[in-house]
């Protein structure tokens, strides 16, 4: 399974997008092991799911839904916001 994360580059640090570059590939790996899983910046968000089953598709949405309704608990800890 390939998967591939689009991000907005417009306000968005390097240390958030390294912090969702993280979080994104360990909660894939966690379920998919073996996914080639890839997070990029971009003129806006995107997410590609190539290899795999709908259902499985459809699991990944869930999960990014899910991490970024989470972002208060993971995005920005250790992070300088100044």
């Amino acid at each position: 399974m390939r998967i591939e994360l689009m991000i907005n580059k417009l306000n968005l640090s390097e240390a958030h997008f390294t912090k969702i570059d993280e979080e994104f590939t360990r909660r894939i790996n966690a379920i998919w092991p073996d996914a080639n899983v890839r997070v990029r910046l971009g003129g806006n968000n995107d997410l590609s799911v190539l290899g795999c089953l709908a259902d499985d598709k459809e699991r990944v949405e869930v999960l990014l839904q899910e991490m970024f309704d989470e972002a208060d608990e993971w995005l920005y800890n250790d992070i300088d916001m100044y």
